[in-house]
């Protein structure tokens, strides 16, 4: 059917269907921008009146047939204006929101209001996933007299939502990056929450050799100590961290870098730059807040980056000064192959990883043991290096030596920052 002129369209519509000004409006919502739906709607049943009152001077249009279809045009004024050209309405209620529209944007606008209370944001933003019934019916409409220029119920409703919310918390919608959207579910008569995480960039240092850096097995962990330091956020919190140091390992000297991901947060603006948590085995230092961004970044430096690493090694057949000071010659600049080590195997990848050593100094302990200072690129095993890991590591302390050579403590002391 062709779409003659907006008036004429519309008089079809209403001829078939009973509606409210806001869903008539809905259906020509993409003409007319920044009239609202409602404005649209009223516009064209106040023109359908005035049509119809013209049909029926000039003797086109019979009683019964502006009886009908100005009882398609359910309101107050409607009623009023037919009264004064003698006619008789049915009382009929709209064919999508049942004259229930008004109702609606209250009954939505006040709920996700009251959850909303709850949480600090600075922005936000009304979705919609279901309107049940009501948008079934309207694409019955648009499809029966090919509408072009509509609007999906969803998008009315938010929209208009949307407008109510941001007055009642004088909060402002933000279509881009909100800190929480409100996504309002009918059909369940629930409001689903979309909130955008917090994010903050610290280091941390760990001292004891029992302590993970996830939440495991052992009493104490870095990400239990996270969980304490930001339990104001009320979220969920996350540890990512610039790469990992094996449970016995101590994290010393500049510390580790990381971000704290606080997942649906009930509060965001809590101060933590600067701030400092001790709980006698981890140190946390926070240094601000950071964008999402920040987290693959990390990840993707975890591997370029440089660390120094201090080892306690022991040699059971001894090891002498002039050793030592070989041993720095040769381990300087040069690439170490790596195949994955054997106690990391059933949870990596079996693969070989070829790693850059910078420089290796040495301090002879004893007849038997000497310390090592070692800095390397990011995600060479420090214990195989020591080690040889039966041969799955070349060159090794031990490969070098020809002898035995075994970690017995190791600290990370310098992790270069990836920003």
């Amino acid at each position: 059917m062709e779409f003659n002129n907006v008036l004429s369209k519309a008089m079809e519509v209403v001829k078939e269907y009973p509606l409210c000004d806001n869903c008539l409006g809905s259906l020509f919502a993409r003409l007319g921008k920044g009239l609202g739906n409602r404005a649209r709607g009223e516009a064209l049943r106040r023109s359908i009146i005035m049509e119809i009152d013209r049909l029926r001077r000039v003797g086109e249009l019979s009683k019964e047939e502006a009886e009908r279809i100005l009882s398609n045009l359910p309101h107050e004024e409607t009623i009023k204006i037919a009264k004064e050209l003698g006619l008789d309405l049915i009382e009929k209620k709209c064919y999508i929101c049942g004259n229930e529209w008004e109702k609606l944007v209250e009954y939505w606008s006040d709920k996700i209001v009251r959850i909303l209370r709850e949480y600090e944001f600075n922005s936000f933003l009304v979705g919609c996933t279901d309107c049940g019934d009501m948008e079934l019916k309207q694409r019955e409409i648009i499809a029966n007299f090919r509408l072009p220029f509509s609007e999906s119920v969803k998008n009315s409703l938010k929209r208009e939502v949307g407008k109510k919310v941001r007055d009642l918390l004088s909060k402002e919608p933000d279509f881009e990056d909100p800190d929480i959207i409100a996504i309002i579910d009918m059909s369940k008569d629930i409001v689903h929450l979309q909130i955008k995480p917090v994010f903050i960039y610290g280091k941390y240092k760990k001292v004891g050799r029992r302590t993970s850096q996830s939440v495991w097995k052992y009493p104490h962990s870095v990400e239990g100590a996270l969980k304490e330091a930001l339990k104001d956020f009320g979220g969920e919190v996350v540890l990512h961290a610039a790469g990992r140091e094996d449970v016995d390992v101590r994290a010393l000297g500049s510390g580790r870098p990381f971000i704290a991901e606080i997942k649906r947060p009930k509060k965001r603006f809590v101060k933590t730059e600067g701030r400092e948590y001790w709980d006698g085995l981890v140190h946390l230092k926070f240094q601000g807040f950071i964008d999402r961004s920040y987290v693959s970044r990390l990840k993707n430096f975890d591997s370029l980056k440089d660390k120094v690493y201090l080892a306690v090694v022991y040699v059971p057949e001894g090891i002498s000064e002039d050793e030592l000071e070989a041993l720095e010659d040769q381990f300087k600049e040069i690439i170490i192959s790596q195949r994955t080590p054997r106690r990391v195997a059933h949870r990596r990848k079996d693969l070989i990883r070829e790693k850059k050593l910078h420089w290796v100094k040495t301090k002879r302990l004893n007849e038997k043991s000497f310390l090592a200072l070692i800095k390397c690129q990011g995600g060479l095993y420090i214990k195989e290096l020591i080690s040889g890991d039966e041969g799955r590591t070349e060159p090794s302390f031990s490969s070098f030596l020809g002898k035995e050579a075994r970690c017995v403590s190791l600290d990370v002391v310098w992790v270069q920052s990836p920003w």
